[in-house]
């Protein structure tokens, strides 16, 4: 049961983290933001650098105790695709409060709802979770000039 409990606390801790797909032009999503980048953008240290199994996104974690257990945390998720791009967007764009950020790469929204920024860039959607906007904006202006076309 203790477990069960720490899981449960710990997804509802973190942002909302959804399949992105697949890195673009097969590379890896870690290589679009490295860890110090993402450090100093949040302020706080990454204690673990993973690629999710599956999807390539990259998933940066803290470590955290609680009752006794180690928690990773994810406090940044990003991921770029080219899958389902306009379906993608049309979703993320139609979300309550979705809000228009301009000058970055082809159009991108950021969701406060969801703490969720998605980018259109060179056919392809960058997509990053994380605690709030500017942050966000932060590591797209990193991340959008290493994508590859």
């Amino acid at each position: 049961m203790k477990g069960k409990l720490v899981v449960a606390l710990a997804l509802a801790l973190c942002p909302v983290l959804l399949p992105f797909g697949k890195a673009g032009s097969g590379g890896n999503a870690c290589d679009l933001v490295t860890k110090k980048e993402v450090e100093e953008v949040i302020g706080q240290t990454i204690d673990i650098v993973e690629v999710q199994p599956g999807y390539g996104n990259c998933i940066y974690y803290t470590k955290e105790k609680l009752l006794d257990e180690i928690l990773k945390i994810p406090v940044v998720t990003v991921g770029y695709t080219r899958s389902d791009v306009q379906e993608r967007w049309n979703s993320w764009s139609s979300m309550p409060k979705s809000e228009t950020i301009k000058g970055l790469g082809d159009g991108a929204l950021w969701s406060p709802t969801y703490g969720f920024f998605v980018c259109k860039f060179k056919g392809g959607l960058l997509m990053i979770s994380v605690q709030n906007k500017d942050m966000a904006i932060k590591l797209a202006k990193k991340a959008l000039g290493r994508i590859k076309p």
